[in-house]
């Protein structure tokens, strides 16, 4: 009833026990390094002759639909998806779609923002900027903060990558998130954000293949959606079959997650890298719409992986070491040993589309907003390539530190993204919608929601409160944003002349304004 019986090891708690053939790691890495080849020459291919100057950071800035949508699609079913909300199905049953949820309702709300496509920005510290008088001390800070946004990213697709070579081969994590990094790397290296993208659009059609593969085989391989909430109740569970599970995963922890991964979508530079790469408002706007529709019932189907897992596992006595290792234990015991182990790229290809895109991002927000912030200098057309690839590496180096902390998907963003995003995204909201709001307005949403963030993640006293009380630092995170947002801003002088027509000079061509829309 169970699938394929495999024989070899995989961690669980106090132990191990037989699970995948030694035979079979050859097949995975082999397959593994034939697929990383076909990326690599997928994206020269694609971007012979279209990788110079700033084009190496934009594609050419004219993306169609098509490559939107699977960028944005690939992304977000990425490591969150593919590892955390699977995680949460094997713990709290419907609590799967959470993350889904708030990720859904993230990407639809980008559709407020696509207007701005026509303004002809490069990073999301241009975008800031233009909403708040052309003040150069907003450019200058969302810029460090972006780049610390997507190293925190960048952290967790490592984490999720690595899970799933650690759960085949046995490897220790820091080597596992090595051989991650190196992987969707070369491909960045090579080509830019049109190998970034281009690649995105092959990996989100492995991706949907392989997950609707595993998903429509999960509920009859686990005896049934009856037995999947019998054995639930029979664990002391039975909330989690309700409506998102919230009986057993707890209101305030969901509205926390959801408030996370939502924040975690506006604040992130990725996505409107997307609205800036478009060929025009309404590709974007088409783009964001259908990722975002695919995305809320996309979250049903990793509830249902999760489920179904910890269905399996429980009929075999399988404890698994971490929820995360949920969609892996799937993937070899419901398909199979060979064909599993090929849905394993599939699960490599989710936390590789995301970690690519937020590696591009986080080197044009390096190279157009800190590097010119801190030398007063600003680099050459032709030379945006060389430097691209040596602020990939200093990147790259930096988030992989800081892995070395974190390892849970789920926890890293509900504790790391949902405790220093919402500053970031309040200040977005304030300064796209609210016209009274100043740019001193804007630093007060920063500095408060970062300086709470801070104080969470470092003060254990805190963190445990807030977590047993608020299910986590998102919720006041965003009140106290919010609140210290408007306050400052109405207490600051609002000057008609800057607010109004927000002129913003661009770093790379001082001598252009851009005017209000």
């Amino acid at each position: 009833m169970y699938g394929a019986e495999l024989s070899g090891t995989i961690k669980i708690q106090g132990g191990d026990i037989t699970m995948l053939d030694s035979r079979y790691v050859p097949l995975f890495i082999g397959g593994f390094l034939a697929y990383i080849c076909i990326m690599i020459l997928i994206g020269v291919i694609s971007t012979r002759g279209k990788s110079s100057g700033s084009n190496f950071l934009t594609g050419g800035a004219n993306l169609g639909f098509f490559l939107i949508f699977c960028t944005v699609g690939a992304t977000m079913i990425g490591t969150g998806s593919s590892m955390g909300a699977i995680a949460n199905g094997y713990n709290s049953g419907w609590a799967g779609a959470i993350y889904g949820l708030g990720a859904s309702t993230g990407i639809l709300s980008m559709l407020l923002f696509v207007k701005i496509r026509d303004k002809k920005f490069l990073t999301m510290s241009e975008e800031a900027q233009y909403y708040y008088g052309g003040k150069k001390i907003v450019r200058q800070t969302m810029g460090f903060m972006m780049f610390v946004v997507e190293i925190i990213w960048l952290g967790n697709h490592m984490n999720g990558g690595s899970k799933y070579l650690a759960y085949i081969t046995g490897m220790s994590d820091v080597l596992c998130k090595v051989i991650t990094v190196l992987a969707f790397a070369v491909y960045v290296f090579i080509g830019g954000y049109l190998a970034v993208v281009v690649t995105d659009a092959v990996q989100f059609c492995v991706i949907v293949a392989g997950f609707a593969l595993i998903a429509i085989k999960a509920i009859p391989a686990a005896g049934g959606y009856a037995n999947i909430a019998a054995t639930f109740e029979s664990v002391g569970k039975p909330g989690a079959m309700g409506f998102y599970g919230l009986a057993q995963y707890g209101l305030m922890p969901a509205i926390a997650l959801v408030l996370s991964t939502y924040m975690g979508v506006i604040g992130t530079p990725t996505h409107r890298t997307r609205i800036y790469t478009s060929a025009n408002e309404g590709t974007a706007r088409k783009a964001f719409l259908s990722s975002g529709i695919m995305l809320f019932f996309w979250s049903f189907v990793t509830a249902i992986i999760g489920m179904s897992a910890f269905t399996i596992a429980n009929g075999q006595g399988v404890t698994l070491e971490s929820a995360d290792y949920a969609f892996s234990f799937m993937a070899t015991h419901v398909l199979g040993p060979v064909f599993g182990l090929v849905l394993m790229i599939a699960g490599l290809s989710a936390t590789m589309s995301s970690g690519d895109s937020d590696a591009i991002s986080g080197i044009t927000i390096l190279l157009t907003d800190v590097y010119p912030s801190v030398t007063g200098k600003t680099i050459k057309e032709e030379d945006y390539p060389k430097y691209s690839r040596i602020a990939l590496v200093v990147t790259l180096g930096v988030a992989f530190l800081i892995t070395l902390f974190v390892n849970d998907v789920i926890t890293y963003i509900q504790k790391v993204v949902g405790s220093l995003l919402p500053g970031l995204a309040i200040c977005m909201f304030m300064g796209r919608f609210w016209k009274r709001a100043t740019w001193q307005g804007g630093m007060a949403c920063i500095i408060s929601g970062t300086g709470f963030g801070l104080l969470y993640l470092l003060v254990p006293s805190l963190s445990g409160w807030v977590d047993s009380a608020l299910g986590g630092a998102a919720v006041p995170a965003t009140v106290i944003s919010l609140i210290c947002g408007v306050v400052v801003s109405l207490v600051t002088p609002w000057i008609l002349g800057v607010n109004m027509t927000r002129l913003v000079p661009s770093l790379r061509e001082p001598h252009i304004f851009l005017p209000a829309y």
